[in-house]
């Protein structure tokens, strides 16, 4: 089993702004290494995210590129009573180098409050508890046909298997989101190692604090720019 390292980089979120309904909607989409991710406020006290593993079949080698975890700060968040509203993905087997699609169905993975935010993973760390793990962490590529430079954390393991593959999709309730509220400290975990944010780096820290395995995007608190 391999685990992935990431340097920290802070990244410019880009940001939109549409309607549903009354209420207001913006999509933050943070994009570093192989993680897609999109962060909206849907309606009041809902929060959708979107997750893509970016790598190409080709690409694929180890489990340790799988996403298997999210955290996040979101201002207006009442501290308690986050959960999964509902999720799908599409899934696949990767067998004999092989990769075999499995169809669309639940995820598997939890949301729940994690310190004064919020953590979304199938990998969670304590005190968060999922039976789901080690599978369903979302491996790259198109799930389907030749997965050639996969190793055995991925290849024929039985553990891991199956995967999510392709955009995972989430719904969160979060109580107390509404369409002002700004998310920050946003850290995609890879691997099958959970690897929490212990605390939120200044600037001239970011390389020296980062846990091993994720990826802090929002350090300080940025800030939504809504645009029309």
């Amino acid at each position: 089993m391999q685990k992935s390292f990431g340097v920290a980089k802070v990244l410019t979120l880009v940001l939109g702004l549409s309607a549903l309904a009354t209420v207001p909607v913006h999509a933050d989409t943070i994009s570093y290494q192989n993680a897609l991710v999109t962060l909206n406020v849907t309606s009041n006290n809902y929060v959708t995210v979107t997750i893509t593993n970016t790598l190409s079949n080709s690409q694929v080698t180890s489990v340790g590129s799988n996403i298997s975890g999210l955290y996040f700060d979101v201002t207006g968040y009442t501290g308690s009573g986050a959960a999964l509203s509902s999720s799908s993905g599409q899934t696949t087997d990767i067998y004999g180098h092989l990769g075999f699609l499995q169809g669309i169905q639940s995820t598997g993975w939890v949301a729940s409050n994690f310190g004064s935010g919020l953590t979304l993973c199938v990998i969670c760390a304590s005190p968060v508890q999922n039976q789901t793990a080690p599978e369903m962490t979302i491996v790259g590529g198109s799930g389907w046909g030749l997965y050639a430079n996969a190793n055995s954390s991925i290849n024929n393991n039985g553990p891991h298997n199956p995967f999510l593959v392709g955009t995972v999709s989430f719904t969160l309730y979060v109580p107390g989101v509404t369409a002002d509220s700004q998310f920050s400290n946003v850290v995609v975990q890879f691997g099958t190692t959970a690897t929490p944010p212990t605390e939120v780096p200044e600037p001239a820290s970011l390389a020296f604090l980062l846990p091993s395995g994720a990826t802090l995007f929002g350090a300080i608190g940025l800030r939504l720019r809504k645009s029309s």
